[in-house]
């Protein structure tokens, strides 16, 4: 039988990617987490982890994972419908940044007020959350890709858009000369970090027709400085259009170019699980991303 105090352990320890954070939060020492995981690793024959920074699971240690998930939600419609507990676990999910801005805060608002699970949400750039879904590290996520991983389902939300803005301040600065693909990029401009630059690329060969240029471009990893960079005359930056309509209402922000805009498809992925609470959620996704996005 397998050690599930040990798999909680486990579970912890990815979940903040090493052992002296997992410990933390389990009230245990490093030493006693790793001798668990140890322990754990003798009684299936193989490495559960691989043991980098941070912390990711084995082929072996995905599969207990999401093993160790199912078994927590069986638990938990077992406490609730019998009375038991009514005490709802964690719900964890993988959301980006731009998605996080926008509109996601009026699903955790909906979702709420039908359940009493937390939601505990993973940052990471839409390529790289269906990877933390796969590992079982999470079990849902917004992800640009659309196929579902094993053991999972997956559906279209709709396209968010985006564009180039800058403030008036900088086009009279920088662009005073004209506004082109080639002025712009030949000016400063913003990348929020290395999984940006994919997103920038796309946009300036897709709707500007010109060969990348990101040399000039500064980076800032915060998603409410990001904006506020290009408000205050820093750099222009490629913004979801859903995050600066208050900007370009006030005029603070104007598009270089509105009529191109780059749409990004995106897909909430769930892992298939009994769970009713990950089913409203699921559901408020879906239904706050059919009044947001465009489809």
């Amino acid at each position: 039988m397998l050690d599930y105090d040990a798999l909680h352990c486990l579970s912890e320890v990815l979940r903040y990617g090493s052992f002296d954070k997992g410990a933390q939060a389990l009230h245990l020492t490093q030493s006693a987490v790793s001798q668990k995981i140890k322990r754990l690793e003798l009684q299936v024959g193989s490495p559960v982890l691989v043991r980098t920074k941070p912390l990711k699971p084995t082929p072996l240690g995905q599969q207990l994972l999401a093993h160790v998930q199912r078994v927590n939600v069986l638990e938990e419609q077992l406490s609730v419908r019998t009375g038991i507990s009514d005490e709802a676990s964690p719900l964890s999910i993988a959301i980006n940044n731009d998605v996080l801005a926008t509109w996601f805060s009026d699903v955790m608002s909906r979702f709420s007020f039908r359940c009493a699970n937390p939601v505990h949400i993973f940052n990471a750039d839409q390529t790289q959350t269906r990877t933390l879904l796969q590992q079982g590290k999470v079990m849902g996520c917004i992800s640009q890709t659309g196929t579902p991983i094993a053991g999972g389902e997956s559906v279209r939300l709709g396209n968010m858009d985006y564009q180039l803005y800058a403030s008036p301040e900088y086009i009279a600065r920088y662009l005073a000369k004209g506004i082109s693909p080639e002025t712009v990029t030949a000016s400063p401009g913003l990348l929020y970090d290395e999984f940006d630059v994919a997103l920038l690329t796309e946009y300036q060969r897709e709707c500007l027709g010109v060969t990348p240029r990101l040399k000039r471009c500064h980076w800032y990893p915060s998603s409410y400085g990001f904006l506020q960079m290009a408000v205050a005359g820093v750099a222009w930056a490629l913004l979801p259009a859903l995050q600066v309509k208050e900007e370009v209402r006030s005029g603070k922000l104007l598009p270089l170019f509105p009529d191109k805009y780059l749409g990004v498809t995106l897909f909430w992925h769930w892992v298939e699980l009994e769970s009713d609470a990950l089913g409203e959620l699921s559901q408020c996704v879906k239904d706050v991303a059919k009044e947001q996005l465009i489809y």
